[in-house]
């Protein structure tokens, strides 16, 4: 299948999946406080599961560090011409805090992973680039920048205890440690014919396969459509950024 036709399609599921929640919640079968649940479940469970089931069962190739150093220069560069941005069209502090996180970091592991597993089902390589990729050049730097921008903006004292505690975190997450673990394995290609592995590999595919219900479950609950035009201009220009200068300067 044409990758377009497949990113379509897997663009269009996930919408399908989220409108459908949208509508539960809007009949009162789900509720938006049910997102904290299912978010939690995401970020503990299905994606830890389908970042080491993607890692583990590939040799691991260093280009895709080498593709991480050049997303996090893309990062730093973002911030700086969000910042630019809103200066020039005289953002207040909240909203130029705002454009900076919001145009240079995206949660690439909440939407990105059940995308690409849909535009790329059962490619192992392109989930691995994409974890690496992510995890290392945007989800790093998400965790030291984003305490110190909220912080900056929120007209609060910046403190060095706040940035490394966000990062500490980051470090002990799931998700990071799921993301060790998978590397680890995969350069030992001799593990993976262990019978034990291949069975926890299973399982974990399994529980990976309901990440993209749960991401789709906690998105459609956070969604507020009622409040998207009262920040028109700031969207117009937070996707202008997101969807048209990022790309252009990762394929430059």
């Amino acid at each position: 299948m044409n990758t377009s036709i497949s990113l379509l399609e897997g663009v269009s599921i996930m919408m399908a999946i989220i409108l459908i929640v949208v509508g539960l919640k809007k009949w009162q079968i789900l509720h938006k406080d049910d997102s904290l649940l299912f978010s939690k479940i995401v970020l503990n469970l299905t994606l830890p599961a389908v970042i080491f089931s993607s890692l583990a069962v590939k040799s691991f190739d260093i280009r895709f560090l080498q593709m991480s150093g050049i997303m996090a220069l893309i990062e730093i560069l973002m911030m700086f011409i969000a910042w630019s941005l809103a200066s020039l069209l005289r953002f207040d502090n909240g909203k130029k805090g705002a454009l900076i996180l919001v145009a240079s970091f995206g949660m690439t592991s909440l939407l990105g992973y059940p995308i690409i597993r849909q535009v790329f089902p059962g490619n192992a390589m392109a989930m691995e680039e994409a974890v690496v990729t992510s995890e290392f050049g945007v989800g790093l730097l998400l965790f030291i920048f984003a305490p110190i921008i909220a912080m900056y903006y929120g007209e609060s004292k910046v403190e060095a205890r706040s940035v490394f505690l966000s990062v500490r975190k980051f470090f002990v997450s799931p998700v990071f440690v799921a993301l060790v673990l998978g590397l680890v394995v995969s350069f030992f290609p001799q593990v993976k014919n262990v019978e034990l592995l291949s069975t926890v590999l299973r399982l974990f595919k399994l529980i990976g396969g309901a990440n993209l219900l749960m991401v789709a479950l906690t998105i459609g609950l956070i969604l507020e459509f009622s409040q998207f035009g009262k920040v028109a201009a700031f969207l117009a220009v937070a996707l202008s950024l997101k969807l048209l200068v990022k790309p252009f300067l990762s394929v430059w």
